[in-house]
């Protein structure tokens, strides 16, 4: 019985906000902008950069986070999670293949992944990565 109205509680919640809940799945190549949450807590905000960018989309990992890279082919040590990331619009599009930018081809992509989740689970999480 909680189950079945937590199920309808759902339902509900995306029937109301259908036109605010956006999903996007951005392709590799795309580029996009990164909300800048650091800035949030701050008390001078107001003059600060909202999104950083634009980023050029490498992959998305098993967890649904995105390996991004600056448009000058340098890979991000971190990962995005997909709630922080806006759809770049520009002006004129231009579609270009990421191991061109990148200059890394596949595998070694897919090998520098699977090396930096590993280094992930053994490491502890410091009090400086919550800020």
């Amino acid at each position: 019985k909680v189950l079945k109205s937590r199920f309808q509680s759902i339902k509900q919640f995306e029937q109301m906000f259908k036109n605010h809940i956006k999903d996007y799945n951005f392709a590799p190549g795309s580029l996009v902008l990164v909300r800048n949450t650091r800035v949030e807590k701050e008390l001078n905000r107001k003059t600060k950069p909202r999104y950083l960018g634009p980023m050029l989309v490498v992959r998305r990992t098993k967890g649904g986070s995105y390996m991004l890279a600056e448009l000058d082919g340098s890979i991000s040590k971190l990962r995005y999670a997909a709630f922080r990331l806006l759809p770049y619009h520009a002006r004129s599009h231009i579609s270009v293949p990421v191991t061109s930018i990148v200059g890394f081809n596949d595998e070694a992509l897919e090998s520098m992944e699977g090396i930096e989740e590993e280094e992930l689970e053994g490491e502890e999480p410091d009090e400086d990565d919550y800020e």
